[in-house]
């Protein structure tokens, strides 16, 4: 699902009366019907409630009009609050206006903000508040004066039902930050598409339940090369998970290779191998430190397992580079870093196989530590793509920032880094983002704060390899990697959404996730 800037979104206005001609008093028409039959979706019997409808001055101002419009074609009763002198409507705003004025709706017009609170503290409570009184060109805070009317809105909101237009006002359209005093809605109906702000914390925690209404814009027009930012959902998920059909083989599926593990840390090998399977991969061999392998092989007989030499630390030795190499050629996928320390013969295989892999390649953990502390960005003489799954402290490694400079923006932060080396990012946490090397962005809902425990992020790097694979049994014709990447990200959280759902975020394991696999892909699949 697209998420629109507000001058995007304007854009799409201009350009569905432009060029469909469908005129922008329809569009604001459409707008407030469709908040109407939301409202009365999520407040039964609405035709005898108290409703206040508060509009300022602008176009959300005159979609409120349609609103308390369609409120009283309804049966109910809604009263209009004014904060601004009618005489400063415009355009559709302002015919809106003058019908729910022939209509005789109660409007009450305060030319000052600070009246209308007065007003608004004297009269008895409503059960429901609309709040239209700013939209998405909100492009400042909201002056001072206003706040006496977000004051007594948020007091009233313990009584009251409180809806916002499109946005809640206060907030502005393009950032995650709250700029100031906003309103705190339940429901927000906003129309067309999502607004970084509706999903991006913490602004987005004062949306409430959000739900986007269609207004009449074409379709056509949100597949615009410049609206690089999407909500992934399951339609994506759908879109590019691979089909299994009945003739298939293992080889259909996708053989990913793991590079993993050292003395002491088995498990993340082992984690990456299960999430490879648990995700479809037809499959998945671990190659891991010689001394290593009797204590892996043969846990998981569905995971086959090779040795390379390795250091009197129990890591990885570069010698054993040529071997991968040779087998990589059958392979879809390489998985690299997890568990493998930092030890400089580790660093140096994990330079080595990701410039000269020939298939895609997923770098988590110490694969990306090896290029921080090496100071040089990650790179792929064969042209496949390079994966980074960085946390927020290896991202800041990565891009030589702070973490809460990486924390601040981690939209700009992986975006930055995926188009200035060419490569895919990654960047996990809350709302974990994947962004493309040509600027495409996927922001994605799923997953809790149950899942920060160990193996969880190595179960993703091994999901991650398992669709790029497929991505790479896909070409030519795949497009970019991307939307491959994004699917396994949606499911991990997924996993662990319901896995905390059985078991409780505090007492969820990794492990959790690769038995919630299963139900995960049947919730995306409808079965």
């Amino acid at each position: 699902m697209k998420i629109l800037t507000a001058a995007q979104m304007g854009e799409v206005d201009r350009l569905t009366s432009e060029r469909f001609h469908v005129p922008s008093i329809l569009l604001m028409e459409n707008a407030g019907r469709s908040f109407c039959e939301e409202l009365a979706r999520s407040v039964p019997g609405i035709a005898r409630k108290r409703i206040r409808v508060l509009c300022g001055r602008g176009n959300n101002g005159g979609d409120g009009f349609v609103v308390a419009r369609h409120l009283a074609l309804a049966g109910a009763s809604p009263r209009i609050a004014l904060t601004a002198d009618p005489a400063a409507l415009r355009g559709d705003a302002l015919v809106n206006y003058e019908i729910v004025r022939a209509m005789g709706l109660p409007i009450d017009s305060f030319p000052a903000p600070s009246e209308a609170a007065a007003a608004l503290e004297k009269g008895p409570l409503p059960d429901i508040i609309v709040d239209a009184l700013f939209g998405t060109g909100l492009s400042k805070p909201i002056g001072a004066d206003y706040g006496p009317v977000l004051e007594w809105i948020d007091r009233a909101a313990a009584h009251a039902f409180v809806a916002s237009v499109d946005i809640p006002s206060g907030l502005m359209a393009d950032r995650g930050e709250i700029p100031g005093p906003a309103v705190r809605a339940r429901l927000t109906v906003t129309f067309s598409a999502l607004k970084p702000a509706l999903v991006l914390p913490p602004a987005a925690d004062l949306a409430g339940r959000v739900v986007v209404a269609p207004i009449g814009s074409p379709p056509s027009l949100f597949d615009h090369p410049d609206y690089l930012l999407d909500l992934v959902g399951e339609e994506l998920v759908r879109r590019v998970l691979p089909a299994r059909p009945r003739e298939g083989h293992k080889g259909s599926f996708g053989h990913a290779h793991i590079v993993a593990g050292s003395r002491g840390k088995i498990g993340a090998a082992l984690m990456a191998g299960l999430g490879a399977l648990r995700a479809g991969a037809g499959l998945v061999t671990l190659w891991l430190p010689e001394g290593t392998l009797p204590g892996a092989a043969g846990r998981f007989p569905e995971l086959m397992t090779e040795p390379l030499p390795e250091t009197s630390a129990g890591t990885f030795d570069p010698s054993g580079l040529e071997r991968v190499l040779a087998r990589l050629v059958d392979a879809d996928a390489l998985v690299l870093g997890p568990g493998i320390s930092t030890e400089p013969g580790a660093r140096r295989l994990a330079l080595e196989l990701t410039e000269r892999s020939p298939v895609p390649v997923v770098l988590d953990a110490d694969g990306i530590n090896a290029f921080a502390l090496s100071e040089t960005p990650p790179r792929n003489r064969n042209d496949q793509p390079v994966i980074l799954t960085p946390h927020p402290g290896e991202m800041a490694r990565l891009g030589g920032a702070t973490v809460a400079e990486v924390q601040r923006d981690r939209l700009a932060a992986a975006r930055r880094y995926a188009c200035a080396h060419r490569c895919h990012v990654v960047l996990k946490g809350f709302q974990t983002v994947v962004a493309a090397p040509g600027g495409e962005l996927f922001l994605n809902p799923t997953g809790n704060p149950g899942m920060a425990t160990g193996g969880t992020g190595d179960i993703l790097a091994g999901m991650i390899g398992r669709f790029a694979a497929a991505w790479h049994l896909a070409l030519p014709g795949a497009g970019d990697a991307a939307p491959w990447i994004a699917a396994a990200v949606y499911l991990h959280g997924l996993a662990g959404d319901l896995a905390a759902e059985e078991k409780g975020m505090e007492s969820l394991v990794a492990t959790d996730l690769l038995s919630a696999l299963p139900g995960a892909f049947g919730r995306v699949l409808g079965r």
